[in-house]
């Protein structure tokens, strides 16, 4: 005989009983829109007005916006440029055969360089 199952037997999921929602269609020849955008009454609304007195400063008069170009005067950088320090670093031959530049406070630069004929410092490149 096969032992008791401790757990319960398994339950159906609950499922919503709705109906799925209906597809909208457009279609191009309907004017519907035409004549919601041509319906201006919203303008007369006393939310409207408080709304457009609230944002333009008092006024209740809506203005077209003006050319705003005429007032640009181009970028402008107000912060202060800083300069450009070069950090004062010697060359540390190192055991490996590559010359690694030292920088003031103790650290290394971690590129790697070789020493030309010439005297001058190019990075290695594998």
């Amino acid at each position: 005989m096969a032992p008791i199952w401790p757990f319960g037997k398994k339950k159906k999921p609950q499922q919503l009983n709705e109906e799925p929602a209906k597809t909208i269609v457009y279609r191009k020849e309907e004017s519907r829109s035409e004549t919601t955008l041509a319906d201006n009454s919203h303008r007369e609304s006393d939310d409207y007005m408080a709304a457009v007195s609230l944002f333009g400063n008092g006024s209740t008069t809506v203005k077209r916006a003006e050319e705003q170009s005429q007032f640009y005067e181009g970028i402008v950088d107000s912060s202060p440029t800083p300069k450009t320090q070069q950090k004062q670093f010697t060359w540390f031959h190192h055991s490996d055969g590559y010359y690694y530049k030292k920088m003031e406070d103790g650290s290394y630069d971690s590129i790697p360089h070789t020493k030309s004929s010439d005297g001058s410092y190019t990075p290695y490149q594998s």
